[in-house]
């Protein structure tokens, strides 16, 4: 991404992305995936639970990057509009 692009997903992400990401639906399937992460959790010996973490911490990391995508996908559709 270039600086710009950073600087612009940057501000999306801090304004308008989560006025517009918390919809019931969205609510709905948060509260869904928490509570069968803590199932999952006390469902698990203790020592696996870093393998998790790490799991957990490369889906968000997945996430975002896929984040970041969706967004230089939108940014040029809109320079190819413009």
């Amino acid at each position: 991404m270039t600086e710009l692009m950073s600087l612009l997903y940057d501000y999306a992400l801090e304004t308008s992305f989560s006025s517009n990401l918390y919809t019931a639906k969205y609510r709905m399937q948060k509260i869904q995936a928490v509570q069968l992460e803590h199932s999952l959790r006390r469902a698990l010996p203790p020592d696996v639970l870093p393998l998790l973490n790490d799991y957990i911490s490369a889906l968000d990391e997945l996430q975002h990057l896929e984040l970041e995508a969706m967004f230089q996908a939108a940014f040029s559709m809109a320079q190819d509009l413009g």
